[in-house]
């Protein structure tokens, strides 16, 4: 059974509440929530992830419990969401989902401009350098978009193939050999 906090009793509901005003706060509480990510894995796997991977591979898992990349994609919709989020991951064990290697699929399909983009972007800032990510996208201005803005970003676009009804793109973010 969930333990039932009050809100006023999480500390990082605390900190939202005094710093949601100032200048960069999206960034911070992104910080803030790719830490609690990164924590979560390494106390409950032991497995050490940089804050950046380990926001990417929570946004990957898809748990429908922490839609992350919803979340991530306008922040102040969702502080209350954020700060529960970052609590439980103190105390709770890992779902399934990530109990693996990084996600391989990122399925973007039904996704809107520019929230596509930007769940693209949100998870490539985080994927593995040199390994290659399957990106599915709905045909139309979404195959136009986000491989641009992935390009802009320094992602290779490798490869692109046209599908009954989507599009499937791969791209790999280069390391530090390329």
């Amino acid at each position: 059974m969930d333990k039932v906090v009050n809100i006023q009793d999480n500390a990082v509901w605390r900190w939202i509440q005094g710093n949601k005003d100032g200048e960069n706060f999206d960034q911070a509480l992104q910080t803030l929530v790719s830490y609690a990510c990164a924590e979560w894995i390494r106390r409950v796997s032991g497995c050490v992830l940089l804050p950046d991977e380990a926001l990417s591979k929570v946004v990957l898992a898809r748990i429908p419990e922490f839609p992350l990349e919803k979340w991530m994609e306008s922040p102040k919709d969702f502080l209350e969401e954020i700060a529960d989020f970052c609590e439980k991951t103190k105390e709770i064990g890992l779902p399934p989902e990530l109990n693996c290697d990084f996600p391989s699929v990122l399925d973007l399909r039904g996704v809107l401009c520019p929230k596509n983009a930007a769940r693209a972007r949100l998870v490539m800032s985080g994927f593995p350098e040199g390994r290659e990510l399957q990106i599915l996208l709905d045909d139309g201005a979404p195959i136009e978009n986000v491989p641009g803005a992935l390009v802009a970003d320094g992602h290779k676009v490798v490869f692109r193939e046209k599908k009954a009804d989507y599009w499937v793109l791969k791209v790999v973010k280069p390391g530090n050999k390329e």
